[in-house]
Order: structure tokens, then C-alpha cells, then sequence
């Protein structure tokens, strides 16, 4: 069984990873100062979960924790299996594309983060948790709003919408969904009849100030987020106060009007003028291109975060005929994305994990005496992020919040089930005393070793991308050709280092130094359309090397008129 001071030191290690991947960024030291940063957290706090939960792997395995660890063990040895099977690069899939960052050791770490909040879920966690999602709520309805003034302190550029918001996962889709999934928790939370009025009062104004940033963003998923997760708090409210009857005729409701939220989507129905807009015109070809990577690689799919490789490949042939230009590197899906990286055993395995969030739901709500406020507001914020997730990219600062809302769900169902029958029993005062003297205890050596291999562990996987991107940017900076040659080869080897280094060589008349460059690179990446099209633009390289190039860009791209 997991010790009392583990479970302890692993909630505090829960809480700051939440918040720190999702308020953590980098604007003065990488070429990408928000996917890398978060990713390289993620990474070092699951290592140090797995590291406390580790000493306790035999009682996991004999617990009610049992099936969804298994779970989680398919689904990482499907990644795997995907990493060795699909044909990808090997490091692009394990550490993702660049600005994305969702290969495989981002969803191992999230899986890892999802297992060990559900260890300390329970009451008292739940309460810590919305305490701090309230907290990060606040920081970024602030930070929003001064960047909607026009006073945003670091230097990032906001390619999407002048002064829109995007907090700091670096774009205002994500910070609209975030808000929304905020918005849910704090209007929930003014059901909280412990609360005093003015506490109330607070959470209702900062409610309506996360809508006001949804406004600001002119992204609306984040009004539709909101939307689903109060409808999922009045459902759960109404079957936790006995009204049944009632309950199944608003969820009745609520499913017409998704259903219609859907066909909107796609624009048909009513609802089609009010949602439909041009981006959401290319999310169908995006999201049709990711459903035959899927039926084209059933098995393993095209490789953890290829989907950018691979899109040009399998977009439908009449994307040009009706005038887009625009590519992707996500499939602006969540469940696609994961789909078509992994094949159908890899979102088997998900939508198996989301089927044991929604069985703890009914499980807790059934034996429900009483309206739990802190568990329906966790309930509603998962809803929003499911929905929001339908419809947009998994963002790492976003990602981990449905994650961690999962696990939540599932140790709470958990861990209440058996705090309810351990609770049955009379304590004595003897009891009581140990349980005090217990809540002090020292660490045991084995955990102590374990947790001092994963501190160490997680910073020597965690540190060396960051090093690696640090070290290229500060090199550009300093303008010195050689020490940008050296900084692009440092490992682990990134192929955005490798098109920049390229780029500059090329913009410096260093044209056989970037022909090097490219021939190697595509060696390693040869799915890379940007490597071959790099090379078919360098004036001097020579009619071989361009018939191979011209011969690769229309295997990548067959249905580009340009190549016909």
C-alpha cells in the first residue's frame, strides 16, 4: 500500500504539476517558449509521480486501482508499438513536432499523471484541487486582460488576432477553452452552501470575468464548453437532490442540443449560421484526412504526432478546387489526433479510460446522499474539456487538465468507496492517536531512494531538449554561424533545428553547406515536406538532386496541382 507520507508528498507533487505546466513558459530562451517548456515539466513531475507510486507496484496491481492501471499500461505499450512499427522517426515521435510536443512521452507522462492524482483523490484532494484551479483561473483572467490592453510583457507574437488573449498556452482557442472549463468550476462552486455570501459572490464575478475573456478572444469553443459543462452540473444536480424524473429530461434536452451543436459543426441545421465559420471549413478536410491515416494504418498509425507528415497525403483531393491553401499538423481533434498516431488500438485504450470516468460518475452520483459540490464541479470541468477537445489541439497546458480531471473522477470513486467502508468502524481513541502519529511519519529508505532516482531520472530526460533548443536560440542570437551549426546537432536532434540551421545557411549563400544539411536530414526524415521543398529552392543544386526532390514533394503531396 501506498505510505501515508508518499501520498502525501505525491498530492503536493499533483498540484504543482497542474500548475506548473500550465502557467509555465519560456519567452527569452527557446525558439518555441510554450509547447517545450511545458512538455520538459510534464515530463520531470511524472517521473517523480512514478518514482513515489513505484515501492507500491504490487499493491496497485492486487487494488481497486487495478483496472485502470492496466489500462493505462495498454495504452502505453501500444505507443510503444507504434513507435517501432509505424515507420516514423523515432525521436520526432517520441518528443512530438515542433509547437506541439504531443509524442509519445507526453501522453506516457500524462497517463503517469493520470494514475497517480487518482491515488489521492478523495475529499479533502478535491477541495486543494478546485482551490488551485480557481487560483489559476484568476492569474490568467488577469494576464488575459492585459493582453487584451495591449501590455502583454514578453515578446510574443500573437499570430492569430491582435491583443486577443491567449494566456499562456499561446493561443486564444486555448485560452477561450480554458476560460469556459474556469467559467463551469466557478459557477458551480456558488451552489456551495458552506460558503459564506460574499465567497459566493466572488465566484460568481469571476464566473462572468471568464466569459468576458472567452469574449475577448473571439473564439467561441469556449462559449460551447461552458455550455456542455453546466448542463452536466444541473443533470448531476438534479439526480443528487432525487429528481430524477427531471434529470433525464434535461439530459433529454441537452442531448437534442448537442446533437444540433454537431450538425452546426459540420454546417447543417439551425444552428449552422451561428457556429460554422471558415476554420471550421478546414477542421472537416483535417479531420477526414486523419480518418483514412486511420483506415490506411489501422494497426499502428502513421507514428505519435505525424499527422503533419502525413496530411498532404491523405487530405481530400478537392482541397484546392475549393480554395484552401492552409496545412496542419494536428487534425484539430483530440480523438482523431490520438487515432491517427496510434491506430485503433491506441484510442481503444483512451476512449477506455474516458468509459472508466463515466462508469465512476454514475457510480458516485448513485450513491450519492447529498449534492457534493466539489466532485460535480470536477465532473462539469471534465465535460467542457471533452468538448472543447472535439473540436481543437491537444495543447499540453490544456491536456493535463483532462487528464488529471479523469483520474480525479476515477480515484474519487475509488477512494470514497473505500473510505466508506473503513469508516464504518468505531475508531478508539488509541486509533486516533496512531493515525496522528502516522501523518508525521518518516519516509521508508525505499521510497527515499526511489524518489531521489526519479528526481534525478526525470531532470535527465526533462533538461536535455530544453538544453539543446536553449543553446540553438542563444546561438542564433549570437550570430555566429559555427556555434549554430553545433548548437543544431546537439541531442537530442530536432528537425526544426535542423531546417533553421538549413534556412540560415541558405540566406548566407552557404548553399552546398545547406544541400549537406538537407541530404542528411532527409535520410532521418524522409516524410519531411519541408526538407524537400527547401531543397528544390536552392539555385544550385544539381538536376539529379532536383528530379529526386520534385519526385519526393509529389509522393507527399500527390493532389497539388504544382507537381502534376
Amino acid at each position: 500500500m501506498l505510505e501515508l507520507r508518499s501520498r502525501q508528498i505525491l498530492g503536493s507533487v499533483m498540484l504543482l504539476a497542474v500548475a506548473a505546466v500550465t502557467l509555465v513558459v519560456a519567452p527569452y530562451t527557446l525558439l518555441d517558449p510554450i509547447s517545450l517548456p511545458k512538455l520538459c515539466t510534464l515530463t520531470f513531475f511524472s517521473i517523480i509521480a512514478l518514482s513515489i507510486m513505484a515501492p507500491s507496484v504490487r499493491w496497485l496491481f492486487n487494488s481497486n486501482f487495478r483496472v485502470l492501471l492496466i489500462t493505462l499500461i495498454l495504452f502505453v505499450l501500444q505507443i510503444f508499438l507504434v513507435f517501432f512499427f509505424s515507420g516514423a522517426n523515432f525521436g520526432g515521435q517520441f518528443y512530438g513536432t515542433f509547437g506541439r510536443n504531443t509524442g509519445g512521452l507526453a501522453y506516457i507522462s500524462l497517463g503517469t499523471i493520470c494514475l497517480g492524482v487518482s491515488l489521492v483523490s478523495d475529499k479533502d484532494f478535491l477541495k486543494k484541487f478546485v482551490r488551485l484551479a480557481l487560483i489559476i483561473g484568476a492569474i490568467l483572467i488577469f494576464y488575459g486582460n492585459i493582453q487584451y490592453l495591449g501590455l502583454e510583457p514578453f515578446p510574443f507574437v500573437n499570430l492569430y488576432t491582435i491583443n486577443a488573449p491567449t494566456g499562456t498556452l499561446g493561443n486564444s482557442n486555448f485560452q477561450s477553452a480554458f476560460m469556459g472549463l474556469i467559467a463551469v468550476v466557478s459557477f458551480t462552486m456558488t451552489l456551495n452552501t458552506a460558503f459564506k455570501i460574499h465567497t459566493r459572490i466572488m465566484l460568481l464575478v469571476m464566473g462572468f470575468a471568464s466569459i468576458i475573456v472567452i469574449y475577448e478572444t473571439l473564439a467561441k469553443q469556449g462559449y460551447l464548453n461552458f455550455l456542455a459543462g453546466v448542463a452536466a452540473v444541473a443533470i448531476l444536480w438534479l439526480f443528487m437532490k432525487q429528481r430524477n424524473k427531471l434529470a433525464l429530461a434535461v439530459a433529454g434536452i441537452v442531448v437534442v442540443g448537442g446533437g444540433l451543436v454537431f450538425l452546426g459543426l459540420v454546417n447543417a441545421g439551425p444552428l449552422a449560421n451561428l457556429i460554422y465559420k471558415s476554420s471550421l471549413a478546414a477542421r472537416g478536410y483535417y479531420w477526414r484526412a486523419a480518418i483514412k491515416m486511420l483506415t490506411d494504418h489501422p494497426f499502428f498509425g502513421v507514428g505519435m504526432d505525424g499527422f503533419g507528415d502525413w496530411y498532404k497525403r491523405t487530405r481530400p483531393e478537392d482541397y484546392f478546387a475549393n480554395g484552401f491553401m492552409t496545412v496542419s499538423n494536428s487534425a484539430h481533434n483530440v480523438y482523431l489526433d490520438i487515432a491517427s498516431s496510434g491506430g485503433f488500438p491506441l484510442i481503444a485504450a483512451y476512449f477506455a479510460i474516458l468509459t472508466l470516468v463515466i462508469i465512476s460518475i454514475v457510480k458516485v452520483v448513485k450513491r450519492s446522499t447529498e449534492f457534493d459540490v466539489y466532485f460535480v464541479a470536477v465532473v462539469g470541468a471534465w465535460v467542457a474539456y471533452q468538448v472543447q477537445a472535439f473540436v481543437s489541439i491537444n495543447q499540453i497546458g490544456l491536456a493535463i487538465w483532462g487528464w488529471v480531471l479523469s483520474g480525479l473522477i476515477i480515484g474519487y470513486e475509488i477512494n470514497t468507496r473505500v473510505s466508506e467502508t473503513t469508516q464504518s468502524a468505531p475508531t478508539n481513541r488509541k486509533q486516533k492517536g496512531n493515525k496522528v502519529k502516522s501523518s508525521v511519519q518518516p519516509l521508508s529508505s525505499r521510497s527515499v531512494i526511489s524518489i531521489f532516482a526519479g528526481l534525478i531520472f526525470g531532470a535527465l530526460v526533462a533538461i536535455p531538449p530544453y538544453y539543446a533548443n536553449a543553446s540553438f536560440f542563444s546561438a542564433i542570437e549570437s550570430g555566429d554561424i559555427k556555434a549554430i551549426k553545433a548548437a543544431a546537432y546537439l541531442k537530442p536532434i530536432d528537425d526544426r533545428r535542423l531546417k533553421n540551421l538549413a534556412g540560415i545557411l541558405l540566406n548566407n549563400k552557404y548553399d552546398a553547406d545547406a544541400i549537406v544539411v538537407i541530404r542528411e536530414a532527409v535520410v532521418n526524415y524522409p516524410d519531411s515536406y519541408d526538407f524537400w521543398n527547401m531543397w528544390l529552392t536552392i539555385p544550385t543544386a544539381s538536376a539529379g538532386d532536383l528530379a529526386t526532390v520534385k519526385a519526393q514533394l509529389k509522393r507527399l503531396d500527390p493532389f497539388n496541382p504544382d507537381f502534376k
